[in-house]
């Protein structure tokens, strides 16, 4: 068995590689969704822990969204898309006019729009997934998880990985009407659908 924690470099490198392909995707599908020109930096993929992807979002305390959605099929794991207030509020923003005063309250509307969002992103990670490995990537209905950053983060430790181990984590930062915006991207694959994968890539594990 292998896990996040002991891969070795050419191991790390497919895994930048399906997060930067993933996230390029990403952008071109909200693109399309928001209906304007979106730029996007070239992202940060980090193999990190608890304590830096942590630091990485803000501090434990920091509250966000997550939306956790889970992958099946040939693989099985998640993606937890990780909003922040003035994200969720520019993506709100594209289709009606409102001001979010806690990321914590949003109406059932404001929460379609970020599931929608979650569905095509998540989407189109999942497709370069298929694509790059020629297997059966399925995606789930988004769940929304308001919360602290460090509650949110015991998601995947609680489902897929063991404490130590490390989540890819994909940093991204959009410029959407001259607006520099940042979002992240987890995902962490059980153990099994992690041999699969690099099994299919030719990698040697």
């Amino acid at each position: 068995m292998i896990a996040y924690g002991n891969l070795n470099e050419l191991q790390l490198d497919v895994m930048r590689e399906i997060g930067n392909i993933g996230a390029g995707n990403a952008c071109t599908a909200l693109s399309v969704l928001l209906g304007t020109m979106i730029d996007m930096s070239v992202p940060r993929v980090q193999l990190l822990g608890f304590e830096s992807t942590t630091e990485l979002l803000g501090g434990e305390d920091n509250v966000v969204i997550g939306l956790r959605i889970a992958i099946n099929g040939d693989l099985d794991g998640m993606m937890l898309h990780v909003v922040e207030k003035r994200f969720a509020e520019r993506i709100i923003n594209t289709f009606y006019a409102k001001e979010i005063d806690s990321i914590a309250n949003l109406d059932e509307m404001d929460s379609s729009v970020l599931n929608e969002m979650a569905n095509i992103t998540s989407g189109a990670y999942a497709n370069s997934i298929a694509t790059l490995t020629s297997l059966f990537v399925n995606i789930g209905t988004p769940e929304q998880i308001p919360g602290k950053v460090s509650e949110l983060l015991r998601l995947p430790l609680k489902e897929f990985v063991k404490p130590g181990d490390r989540v890819l984590v994909v940093d991204e930062e959009f410029t959407i009407d001259d607006e520099h915006i940042s979002s992240n991207m987890i995902l962490a694959l059980e153990n099994d659908s992690l041999e699969k994968l690099f099994a299919r890539l030719g990698v040697q594990v």
